[in-house]
């Protein structure tokens, strides 16, 4: 064998380099975009929060307030003003509570915004009219539906008394549009915007659609219990609409709220 072809062969092996291998190209991933909240309102479950019981009395209820303000048309005992308890406690009042601390609890609101919920508030609630009379009188909600169980056709007024403003009473109706309302089994759906009052020739009703968690109605007792409100001290009222000749009624007052506890405050009248 000729060792000369072999020396040569090896010398071009060794000044053979080794091919260069590219690093893979790097491509920037942009971060996944945060979760969209669900509902109305910003949700933060980290936050610390308590619950609210509000009682609402009105002492001394005057008589007038009290007591039914004659017939209806459909021979009916006009409703009361107010139906208080033997102590006083006051039903079918909105309760607000100020715990915005500062912050935005619209639909995209500032950080540390909590998802509180009131009693009583739904996406859509319903109003009856029957024997000349609207029942539940006041109602939480973004959507209202008026249904008829009455006999014969009806004409209710409809009107925007303002905005759903914390602590704040609603203005007097500055537009008001009629609303043809058909025999029983008819329904129509409104869109609430603010607080609106629908009325018949011998009752009203309230509406309210709320800017925060922080509303609810009394119940018959006149207590109510708010959840998961944030902890710190706020302002709170109590709104009676008018109703049966009875001018609105405004009460203010202030509430701590403690980490898991349940405050209680009473306004009054």
């Amino acid at each position: 064998m000729d060792l000369r072809w072999l020396v040569v062969a090896c010398a071009a092996c060794g000044a053979r380099k080794p091919a260069a291998v590219e690093d893979a190209p790097k491509v920037a991933v942009a971060p996944p975009p945060p979760p969209v909240p669900a509902g109305p309102y910003k949700v933060d479950a980290k936050f610390d929060k308590g619950d609210v019981q509000v009682r609402v009395e009105w002492k001394d209820t005057p008589t007038e307030a009290r007591a039914s303000a004659g017939r209806t048309a459909c021979g009916t005992a006009k409703a009361p003003a107010v139906a208080p308890t033997t102590t006083w406690g006051i039903p079918d009042v909105v309760v607000m509570v100020d715990a915005n601390h500062g912050k935005d609890f619209a639909a995209g609101g500032g950080s540390g915004t909590g998802s509180g919920s009131g009693s009583g508030s739904e996406a859509t609630a319903r109003i009856v009219f029957e024997h000349c009379a609207l029942a539940p009188r006041v109602v939480l909600a973004s959507s209202l539906i008026v249904a008829s169980a009455a006999d014969a056709p009806a004409q209710l007024a409809f009107a925007k008394l303002g905005a759903a403003r914390p602590l704040v009473v609603p203005a007097t109706a500055t537009e008001t549009k009629n609303l043809r309302l058909p025999i029983t089994g008819h329904e129509v759906v409104i869109a609430v915007d603010g607080v609106v009052e629908l009325k018949s020739d011998e009752d009203a009703a309230i509406a309210v659609a709320p800017v925060t968690p922080y509303y609810a109605i009394t119940e018959a007792n006149g207590q109510v219990v708010l959840r998961d409100v944030p902890v710190g001290s706020f302002d709170v009222a109590a709104w009676l609409p008018a109703r049966g000749g009875q001018p609105a009624k405004l009460a203010h007052g202030k509430v701590t709220v403690v980490t898991g506890g349940l405050a209680e405050v009473t306004l009054s009248f």
